[in-house]
């Protein structure tokens, strides 16, 4: 990993009309490292990562990107400069095909190499006629996640990877998260600590709307010592 840091995230405030769900939440993301957000249903996550990929415009606070300030910007332009929401609820285009959905994504970032996409999504090539509504959980987490790195993306922050997934799948993301490092920074939020100890060189846990810890050490990591802020 790299020292400078791709993303820094200073004294950060969300809310949803009148109310305030982030305080004054600040962090930095490094270039290709993983980074996991951990904490309970309700603690913020989701809100912060949209807030960080200008989904919903916080109500004060800082978050440069690669030199560049972003609060303010629209959510396809940040997309745009490389910096990728993946939600949770796996939304594709269901009346298209896997190729189509591809294509809508080549076409809004001029990337049509595919064989990045099937290089680590390699069932994607073998369904690429398949309509998305007929895709599985697992299937249609690969194709967001495949849409994505189209363009070459230096983040991705990715809401609740393995929600719904079945063991196997989520044992292949392990291997895809730490691929997919090599060349952007990851940092997914969940609940999953199982996954999270596998993928996480870094965590920040979570609770009712503010970072209360970051965990660092790789020993506290592995045996998911981090539990207790849940």
């Amino acid at each position: 990993m790299g020292t400078a840091n791709i993303v820094e995230v200073k004294n950060l405030n969300s809310a949803y009309g009148q109310s305030k769900v982030i305080f004054d939440v600040s962090l930095q993301i490094k270039p290709k490292e993983r980074l996991s957000i951990v904490g309970r249903n309700g603690a913020g996550k989701t809100t912060l990562l949209k807030s960080i990929a200008s989904l919903l415009n916080p109500t004060s606070g800082s978050v440069v990107y690669d030199g560049i300030e972003l609060v303010g910007k629209p959510s396809y332009d940040v997309a745009r400069m490389g910096l990728k929401y993946i939600d949770q609820d796996k939304h594709v285009f269901l009346d298209l095909t896997v190729r189509e959905n591809l294509e809508l994504s080549s076409y809004a970032t001029g990337d049509y190499d595919w064989d990045k996409v099937f290089k680590h999504f390699p069932k994607l090539k073998i369904l690429i006629d398949r309509k998305g509504a007929f895709l599985s959980g697992g299937e249609r987490q690969m194709l967001m996640i495949g849409r994505a790195i189209l363009g070459d993306p230096k983040v991705l922050l990715i809401d609740e990877p393995t929600e719904g997934l079945a063991p196997s799948i989520v044992d292949d993301l392990v291997t895809t998260f730490h691929e997919l490092s090599k060349d952007c920074a990851i940092m997914t939020v969940g609940q999953n600590l199982s996954f999270v100890s596998r993928i996480a060189e870094r965590i920040y846990a979570m609770k009712e709307g503010k970072l209360v810890a970051e965990i660092t050490d790789e020993a506290k990591i592995k045996d998911n010592s981090y539990s207790c802020y849940l």
